[in-house]
């Protein structure tokens, strides 16, 4: 029985996703296809990858939205690169330094002056969604996107698996090295854990603060890049909607493992992405979709939240019994 409660989160997930794979199967033929797989591991790569990003931030016990306003910054970069004939990669590259220099802002901003992360974001995402939009006009790039090769960066295969799901295999296990094995992965979380305790620890908490900005910006915008990249032209709202699928992603996952997780972000981003792929083959309106993951995240919120004051009760208790005893 105790068992049983200690998994009761892994197993409502399970059970969840079991009931929505038979609900989608059951009213669109076309969902257990070999070409649909393909075709939802692709769009899971995306949700995914930026929720990794995501992952980071949270871990340290900050928030973050911005980092979808960054994405149409940097994409955007890439696309007018694109145009003026640069080679992709570089083209990719150069894209990505601005999301370096907006997530390094965050981070001083939060890490260093300890401005509220929520104002900070919103203000700097904001500010920087304008300026893309001053630069770019709003208007699509399609110009050299067929003839540059830029497409292959969703197009291309590896060992039959699309190159967007190998960059998530590759990006998920560098991550899970990274916080689950490695002294790093540990001061992310004695930093979100406690941070004055962490200072206190000689951790240089600024600099992972930074680090965990930068981390989610330049994953989101990487992610924005290889969405334009399938699309076929740069489009400036593209990475907007990437802010309510990684949150739902990072979330359900750490209602799954009550801390913010590599492996939890990704459940989630599973989650979410075969939602996203049923609703679409069931032809569901767009905004049925938002509701059904705002609905996610908000469960996933207060389920947390539950947990978390569950267990802040059970350590009160238990330090009212050491006091009485002794």
């Amino acid at each position: 029985m105790n068992k049983i409660k200690e998994n009761f989160s892994i197993i409502a997930f399970s059970l969840l996703t079991l009931l929505v794979l038979i609900i989608f199967g059951t009213f669109s033929e076309q969902f257990f296809t070999v070409g649909n797989f393909l075709k939802a591991f692709k769009h899971l790569s995306i949700t995914a990858i930026s929720a990794l990003g995501l992952t980071f931030v949270v871990s340290i016990g900050h928030n973050d939205m911005s980092f979808h306003y960054f994405s149409c910054f940097s994409a955007m970069t890439m696309s007018w690169l694109i145009g003026l004939g640069f080679p992709p990669l570089a083209a990719i590259l150069i894209g990505l330094l601005p999301a370096v220099l907006f997530g390094f802002i965050n981070g001083v901003a939060i890490g260093t002056l300890e401005l509220p992360d929520m104002i900070v974001t919103i203000g700097l995402g904001s500010a920087v969604y304008g300026l893309a939009y001053i630069y770019s006009g709003g208007s699509y790039i399609y110009r050299n996107f067929q003839k540059s090769g830029i497409m292959e960066l969703n197009n291309a295969t590896v060992a039959g698996l699309p190159l967007p799901v190998i960059f998530l295999i590759i990006l998920y296990f560098s991550a899970w090295l990274l916080l689950h094995r490695s002294v790093h992965g540990r001061r992310f979380y004695a930093i979100g854990s406690n941070k004055t305790a962490a200072l206190f620890s000689a951790i240089p908490v600024k600099k992972y603060i930074i680090a965990a900005f930068v981390i989610c910006a330049v994953l989101s915008s990487f992610t924005n890049m290889v969405q334009i990249a399938a699309q076929g032209k740069g489009y400036l709202k593209g990475g907007l909607m990437l802010l309510m699928p990684s949150w739902a992603a990072v979330f359900v996952g750490i209602s799954i493992f009550k801390k913010p997780t590599v492996y939890g972000t990704f459940l989630g981003a599973f989650l979410i992405s075969i939602m996203q792929n049923g609703f679409t083959l069931m032809a569901v309106p767009f905004y049925f979709m938002d509701l059904v993951i705002g609905i996610v995240l908000i469960f996933s919120i207060i389920i947390s939240g539950l947990e978390f004051t569950g267990k802040k009760k059970s350590q009160v208790l238990k330090k009212g019994e050491i006091n009485a005893a002794s």
